[in-house]
């Protein structure tokens, strides 16, 4: 799949993001390559980013739609960031449901619910099913710099949010595991300067790169 790693440093004034260049899109089949066309540290604004493991095509339309919720409503903080990715993925997840199993059926949302009782029972309980466990296969980790400092978050599925600024430091993707003990066993505090943390995340990608999906190149960005 990929890796990305966000940690802070400088007591939490700084941090350092890292990612592969392993691109990975399930549509019509799931594919991976490794390219430095397609940015998996993506700027949302300012010194703001968004870190991407998973399907690319289904990233792009959160991010996107972050981008252009943020430019309509301004300044924002990290978490506040972070919180409209997660509305989106939540909102984007259930399109893909609604596209896949309500409108192939002629249904929508609301007349699905307005109609459940007199479905076939096996019908709702597929389509309940997606509802409750479609994974479209995407994590974010939201990270960068506002007024109070440098913050990190994890959006993950169903659209669940994370912060992480207590322990200073986050991973996702297949190589996500090996890049958190790197960083745990390098002896990673956030209270390290910007160099020292910086060499502990290409550690911790390059020791990644043993997971299945985790390309060789690598792209650090420093906020």
């Amino acid at each position: 799949m990929t890796i990305c790693i966000a940690a802070l440093c400088d007591g939490g004034k700084g941090c350092v993001l890292a990612s592969d260049q392993m691109t990975t899109a399930h549509f019509p089949i799931g594919y991976e390559f490794e390219t430095d066309e397609v940015e998996k540290i993506v700027s949302i604004a300012g010194s703001t980013y968004a870190l991407i493991a998973g399907d690319v095509l289904f990233a792009n339309q959160v991010i996107e739609r972050t981008k252009q919720q943020f430019t309509k409503s301004g300044s924002k903080s990290i978490g506040e960031i972070a919180e409209i990715t997660r509305q989106f993925y939540q909102e984007t997840r259930r399109l893909h449901i609604v596209h896949t199993q309500l409108e192939s059926r002629g249904l929508n949302v609301n007349s699905y619910y307005q109609t459940q009782q007199k479905l076939v029972l096996a019908i709702v309980q597929m389509i309940d099913q997606e509802f409750r466990g479609y994974n479209p296969r995407v994590d974010f980790i939201i990270a960068g710099k506002d007024s109070s400092g440098c913050h990190i978050y994890t959006v993950q599925n169903p659209g669940t949010i994370i912060c992480n600024d207590p322990v200073g430091f986050a991973a996702i993707g297949t190589g996500g595991p090996h890049a958190i003990y790197a960083l745990i066993e390098g002896d990673y505090k956030k209270s390290l300067p910007k160099e020292k943390v910086k060499e502990l995340v290409q550690q911790a990608k390059t020791r990644s790169q043993v997971a299945p999906g985790v390309g060789k190149q690598t792209k650090i960005v420093v906020v």
